[in-house]
């Protein structure tokens, strides 16, 4: 059985190769990931591992955690997975999936952009990773 990943204050090389594999194994389920990335909540001190699609409209959020469920299941016993406590999962609308696409908007794949201490119209963003934003 694969192991949660121990997410920390602190965004790891091993959250950022973690994080990119699931969504390698959702977008094998076709589960229409328009955006994904980590983002910081200096509030809790932790990261989060944010997946917006328009499923989690038709379907709702808790058949959308099911899909997650099933791509950590397709880890291997040696994998780290990301627990469902650290992922959360919305809709494209969420504001802050909007202000992501509006300030970097990457396409189909899985990319690598570290966006800190950023204002967008008037939101600040302490820190993400943004592997895709459409």
């Amino acid at each position: 059985m694969a192991k949660d990943i121990l997410v920390t204050e602190s965004l790891t090389d091993s959250m950022v190769k973690v994080g990119a594999l699931l969504i390698e194994r959702l977008d094998s389920k076709k589960s229409e990931i328009k955006s994904a990335f980590w983002f910081y909540f200096p509030e809790e001190k932790t990261w989060k591992l944010m997946i917006a699609s328009p499923l989690v409209n038709s379907e709702g959020p808790r058949a959308y955690y099911k899909r997650v469920v099933a791509a950590n299941d397709l880890a291997s016993e040696t994998e780290e997975i990301i627990s469902l406590n650290d992922i959360g999962v919305t809709n494209t609308s969420h504001q802050i999936v909007q202000l992501l696409k509006l300030m970097c908007e990457t396409g189909e794949g899985i990319s690598g952009i570290r966006f800190s201490r950023n204002t967008i119209n008037g939101f600040f963003i302490e820190d993400a990773y943004i592997y895709r934003s459409n």
